[in-house]
């Protein structure tokens, strides 16, 4: 991986990555492994970068160190795989720890890619959306968020590949279908309708749901019978992918109280 480096000030630097070329899956995944049990200082260092306290202002810092500088893609917002050749997406992804019930858990929905409304009316069936390329093969790399302590100090403890099985397809086609059928009928979309597969705000906030041409620009999308709606974002529920994880990795789904997680034994690599 070739990384280029301009230093205009210590907490703007520029990169320009390379991708890297991995032939298999297998190779792949074993690049992976290695950053399990990694803190993302010794990422830093492994890959002859600045030390990541450099960068810890920088929105999504986690994931620009292993998804840029480790694997070598590049920041952008393309509607193919990030491993494209092997039809793989890669996802950066926190797990938090909740104190009170001593587990760790999801910190955030997995977000896929912008909804297009267009094509939800336009197409039957979620495998020939855009969407299905970056759902039907994932790399998962897991790290724990922990505000106790500095970013450089966070720790990455799993890594595996996850493709939704057939009773994972037909939830997620169950999901889809009931957003055509509230696209179509002009209403408004709520993550909290479906069961695995859903969509979420997508902007920098502004969006008025009493008056939708009323709000900003950027809070918009282009929709087929309200002219202009919410602009949203494909996701992964938090509930799902944490029952996604303990699946992965053949950990057992915990509950305590309000808390569903993860015993810490079963992240340790």
């Amino acid at each position: 991986m070739k990384i280029a480096i301009e230093k205009s000030s210590l907490y703007n630097l520029k990169f320009y990555v390379q991708p890297m070329e991995f032939t298999n899956e297998w190779e792949l995944l074993t690049h992976a492994k290695r950053l399990e049990g990694m803190r993302f200082s010794d990422i830093s260092r492994l890959i002859g970068e600045l030390d990541i306290k450099h960068r810890k202002h920088t929105k999504g810092v986690a994931a620009k160190v292993i998804e840029t500088d480790y694997f070598g893609i590049p920041s952008n917002s393309s509607e193919k795989p990030d491993f494209e050749k092997l039809g793989i997406e890669l996802k950066v992804s926190p797990l938090r720890y909740v104190e009170r019930a001593d587990l760790y858990t999801t910190k955030e929905r997995n977000v896929l890619k912008m909804v297009d409304y267009n094509e939800i009316i336009d197409v039957p069936h979620w495998m020939d959306t855009k969407v299905y390329d970056k759902l039907r093969r994932i790399l998962f790399v897991l790290y724990v968020h922990d505000k106790q302590v500095p970013a450089e100090e966070w720790r990455v403890v799993k890594t595996f590949l996850w493709s939704p099985d057939e009773s994972d397809c037909e939830d997620i086609q169950r999901d889809y279908q009931i957003m055509r059928e509230k696209v179509s009928s002009g209403e408004t979309l709520r993550e909290g309708d479906h069961t695995i597969f859903a969509t979420c705000p997508k902007h920098g906030g502004g969006f008025l749901r009493h008056d939708p041409l009323g709000s900003p620009r950027s809070a918009l999308a282009e929709h087929p019978i309200l002219e202009m709606a919410e602009k949203r974002g494909y996701c992964i529920k938090r509930e799902a992918f944490i029952a996604l994880i303990a699946d992965a990795i053949g950990a057992p789904l915990v509950k305590k109280g309000r808390t569903i997680g993860l015993e810490y034994e079963y992240l340790e690599w």
